[in-house]
Parts: structure tokens; sequence; C-alpha cells
């Protein structure tokens, strides 16, 4: 059988430049979107086809590597000749080839997958996201008992991890091949959708998804957190009659806490919130109203996910004429894009934008710190704290931030009216 390889692929001159290096192991740190998935793909399936042997194909989880790779019809369905992928094992994700060599789509998930016949090449997809074992445990013995073989680490950056340590050893090392590609300098990305992801996303995010920084704590979802701080002894909370607020409301579920945010709309400063937990539904209601009412009749953003314990209480106090802002309560939908996610997105950029100011409560600063980016079993990107934390007070702070970009102008007119009044008043009594 006469094989084309390859296949439906044209190799691009920054993915021909780490082909036609000789090194054994090869650290390629790129940013998002410089398809670097690809040429891993391709050059297993190149090295299938002219050598007979094993070959691995490594994503963080199975499940990813499935959907990234096997089921995406531009991906290996596109770069294997048809004859080729006709023959392929949809149970076990293996691809035969004519000459003896077995292509595996494996996750490094299921580590017990990755013992067994040794193979010639490996690709370790975003290996910034794997335990360090897979490569000390498995991979590497495999490398030393045949010095014929070869590994790839591909990724993005994920902190200083171990996916850092290849980076800065193969940058050392005469013996492997390190290949950094920024977003700034590749030209793959359009400048203006990349100026629009420095404008959408926090600074850390941007400079280690697109510019492949490796930054300290770069799990860390939320930045400038202590600098944007202020102590409640410090600064005077004023409530100026003028001041619009917004209320952000996280109400309680099960053991969780709820938690009212007032946030003044012409200052950018959230007030303390007020925090409360196993509270009946008609004391959480009697807290709302009264915050309401406190914080010059607020506009409340709301948690009214259906099934919730929002659901009446959000019924109730509309009934009672009080503004809920989007015309219902908001609905945490999940997902990577859901609204939960763009809260906190907007909440992150507010922040490192030091656009707002927040009380320094010790336990609202411990949730904060704590939230990070994780990647779930199915392997999305999702943000959460730890196990055994709450994320009221965030989610709280979030939704009183929510729908404003930038401060209300003070009515100057009418606040020189009030502080007339106010003179007025000092001067009766």
């Amino acid at each position: 059988m006469d094989l084309h390889i390859p296949y439906n692929w044209q190799p691009e001159p920054h993915q021909l430049s780490v082909i036609l290096n000789g090194a054994r192991f090869k650290v390629i740190v790129w940013h998002r979107k410089a398809r670097k998935t690809t040429l891993a793909i391709n050059e297993l399936v190149r090295w299938a086809a002219a050598i007979k042997g094993t070959y691995w194909y490594v994503a963080p989880f199975l499940s990813q590597a499935k959907k990234i790779v096997w089921q995406d019809p531009g991906m290996l369905p596109n770069y294997v000749p048809p004859e080729i992928w006709a023959k392929r094992n949809n149970s076990d994700l293996y691809i035969p080839f004519p000459n003896g060599s077995i292509l595996y789509i494996l996750g490094a998930d299921r580590p017990d997958s990755l013992r067994g016949p040794n193979p010639m090449g490996v690709c370790l997809d975003e290996y910034g996201d794997m335990k360090p074992e897979i490569w000390s445990g498995i991979v590497q013995p495999i490398m030393i008992a045949n010095p014929d073989a070869w590994t790839w680490f591909l990724g993005t950056p994920k902190g200083r991890n171990d996916f850092y340590v290849k980076f800065s050893y193969a940058q050392e090392n005469a013996n492997w091949f390190s290949s950094i590609l920024r977003a700034s300098e590749s030209g793959i990305i359009a400048p203006e959708w990349l100026n629009e992801a420095r404008k959408t996303s926090t600074e850390s995010f941007f400079r280690q998804e697109y510019e492949c920084d490796f930054l300290d704590n770069a799990n860390s979802f939320f930045r400038r957190i202590k600098e944007n701080a202020y102590d409640i002894q410090d600064i005077p909370l004023t409530i100026f009659p003028d001041h619009k607020f917004n209320l952000g409301v996280d109400l309680a579920k099960y053991n969780d806490w709820s938690v009212i945010t007032p946030f003044d709309l012409h200052t950018f400063i959230a007030h303390i919130p007020d925090r409360f937990n196993q509270v009946d539904y008609p004391m959480q209601k009697a807290r709302i109203e009264a915050a309401h009412f406190r914080y010059n009749r607020a506009r409340l953003r709301i948690d009214g996910s259906h099934g919730s314990v929002g659901d009446p209480i959000v019924d109730d106090l509309r009934h009672a004429g009080i503004t809920i802002l989007d015309d219902d309560a908001v609905q945490f939908t999940g997902g990577e894009y859901g609204t939960r996610r763009k809260l906190l997105d907007g909440l992150a950029i507010k922040l490192e934008q030091d656009k707002i100011k927040i009380p320094n409560v010790e336990w609202l600063i411990q949730e904060l710190e704590s939230m990070s980016y994780q990647l779930s079993d199915k392997g999305r990107i999702t943000v959460k704290v730890p196990e055994g934390m709450h994320d009221d007070g965030i989610m709280s702070l979030a939704l009183a931030v929510s729908g404003i970009d930038s401060p209300l102008k003070v009515n100057n007119a009418l606040r020189q009216q009030i502080n007339r009044n106010r003179q007025e008043n000092r001067s009766f009594k």
C-alpha cells in the first residue's frame, strides 16, 4: 500500500522548525491556537507510517483526548489516509498501520493504560496539566531502556510546575530542544483579536495563555486582591443620599452562607457585606429589604437560579416593588461561558484593573485568594474554590459590581443642596 504522508497537511514554518530538529526530547511552549496538537498528531502519524513501532498521543484526560483528536473531523480523521482510518479501533482508540505500527490515543488520568508495549514515540500534550509521575514513573524509564525512542512535551504554561522545569532544562541542555511561541510574535492571531483578548481577560491569564509566561501562582483566578482591599477603620463608608447602589445577593443553599454586598455606583467602593447562615426564609427576606432601604432603595442583583432557595424570595421582593435588575433574578448557568463564569470574569477584570475597592474582611479575602483555575475530569477548565470552602461572598460581590463599567457622575447641584440642608439642620439644632 502506497501511503502519502503527511496527508492533508502542510507544515507551517514554526511547525517545520520543530520537525527538522533532531533532538530526542523536545519541549514546545506555544500560545493557544498555535496548532501544537495538529503538529503532534501529524508527527506521530509520520513516524508510525515510516518506522514500525508503538506510538502514543497522551492528553491529560482520556475523554479530552477522544474529543479533541479522535472525534473531531478536522483532526485525526482528516490527517490519516482513509484506508488506514477505516481499520481504527473505536473502543480502545488505536489505529493499526500496514507496516505493523500502532498509534494509541491515551489519557494521563489512566496511568495503568500507559503500561505495556514500549512506545517508540510519545507526545505529552498539555503536559502542564499532568502529574510529573507520568514522565518520571512511566515514560522516562521507557526512554532510558530504548535510546531510539523520543518524547515531546507540549502545552501552554500552567505556573512554574514540571512543564516549566522541563522547559528550563531543555534551554540549558544541548541534547534537548525547546521552542517558545508568543502570540504577539507569531502572527497567527490577528492583532485586533489579540487586543480584544487582552481587554476581556485578566492580565495574568493573557500573559500565560497568549504570551507563554510561566507565572508563580498562575492558577489563581483573582489578582490584586490585597492592593484593592481597604481597611474598614481607615475609610469612612458614608451612604450619601444622592448615591445609587447595587446590592449583590447570594442566597444560602444548605450549609452555605447568605451574603448581601452593597456597591456604591459613584465611588466604586464595595461596602461591608452582611453575611449570615441558618436563617429562615422570612428573616432572609427581611434583611434584604432592610439593606434595600438603607442603601437608598438600592437595585438588586440576586441569585435566582431555578430550584434554588431564591425563587420564592425573588417573587416576594418583586411583589414588594423592589427593583431586581435584568428583569429577573440572575440564573447561574454553568459551563465555561455560562452566567456564573461571566460574572467572575467581570469581577476579576475590575480588580486587576484597579477599578473597584473591596473591604479588607478576612473571610472575603480568603475566598477570593482561594479561587483558582482547575481542570475537570472531562478536560474542561473550571473556576472554583477548594473542596470545603465557600464562594458565597465572591458571588455576592460579583453580582454587585456587574453591569456597570465606570462610576456614575455625582449630581453637583443636588450635592450642594444636600450640604445646604445639612448646614440648616445643624443651625436649627
